[in-house]
């Protein structure tokens, strides 16, 4: 039997608990991208008619240029923490870090095999996730913590990333959240089908005395992907391109339900049962 399989659900959860650094939360979902107008001879970029004053930010590095939202000295618990956003340095560029391998580089992580892959998002993850990734990669969820592309697919220029920074606090303690939409535009080299995908990433850190990420958890949703290509390429991403109305639905939807509306406010980030990040059939084409 294989380890790996579909994502049948659109929501995954698992919790690991590390007694001294503290607990990880990492729940899964699901996901989808939207059809482009292309013609047969040339595909055009669907992301280019994006936003940019909802779309942000197009690498990792603007993504950490962005500024914190939220006042400390309006946050019982950042009393002692002080106001100084380079304060919140080492945490920054943990996560930073950790997306930018994870969910920035497709080409990269396309290339590897799949205990490569996951040395290569191990190495960039924190300690306090470090478990909870084997458990999710050894169980079949690569997919929602390395978007490497199966052949014949490829990552088409810069993704888009609608992002918020936010300073904040959870069960009384410091916290930073990160939420982000990252939408990539992508292409069939066989057909030359045009469409996109995005994840959808909410993260909420307990920040400690010195900046840094001592915990934290992470959650996600999958846009505009066939479960059961996934599947079938052991975790690798298959978008939904093909000529058929089930995979048109998907990208339109994907488009629709998530492309349109990129921001996730900290309220969504800090309510554990959001909708944001409650996975739907609409947006991913799941495997029965």
């Amino acid at each position: 039997m294989s380890r790996h399989r579909a994502p049948r659900l659109r929501r995954r959860s698992l919790t690991s608990l590390l007694a001294v650094s503290g607990g990880a939360l990492l729940a899964m979902g699901c996901g989808s991208a939207r059809p482009a107008p292309t013609s047969a001879e040339i595909p055009r970029d669907p992301l280019a008619v994006l936003d940019p004053g909802e779309w942000n930010a197009r690498s990792a590095e603007e993504l950490r240029a962005l500024s914190v939202q939220g006042a400390a000295d309006e946050l019982n618990t950042w009393a002692d923490l002080g106001a100084e956003e380079s304060f919140l340095d080492p945490a920054r560029d943990t996560l930073t870090g950790f997306v930018k391998t994870a969910y920035l580089s497709p080409e990269e992580l396309s290339g590897l095999d799949h205990e490569a892959a996951h040395d290569r998002v191990s190495n960039v993850a924190p300690e306090f996730w470090q478990e909870g990734l084997r458990t999710a990669w050894d169980g079949g969820d690569r997919a929602f913590y390395a978007a490497a592309l199966a052949p014949p697919f490829r990552a088409v220029g810069r993704p888009a990333l609608a992002a918020d920074w936010y300073r904040t606090e959870q069960e009384d303690k410091p916290a930073l959240a990160l939420g982000t939409t990252i939408a990539w535009t992508v292409i069939d080299t066989t057909t030359r089908a045009v469409g996109q995908f995005a994840y959808r990433l909410g993260i909420v850190a307990e920040i400690d005395e010195d900046g840094g990420a001592a915990a934290a958890a992470i959650r996600l949703s999958l846009h505009g992907m066939d479960g059961c290509g996934i599947a079938e390429h052991e975790g690798r991403l298959v978008p939904t391109l093909a000529d058929e109305e089930a995979h048109r639905s998907v990208q339109e939807a994907t488009w629709d339900e998530v492309l349109s509306s990129p921001r996730i406010p900290l309220e969504h980030l800090l309510d554990e049962d959001s909708s944001l990040f409650a996975g739907d059939d609409t947006t991913y084409l799941p495997c029965e």
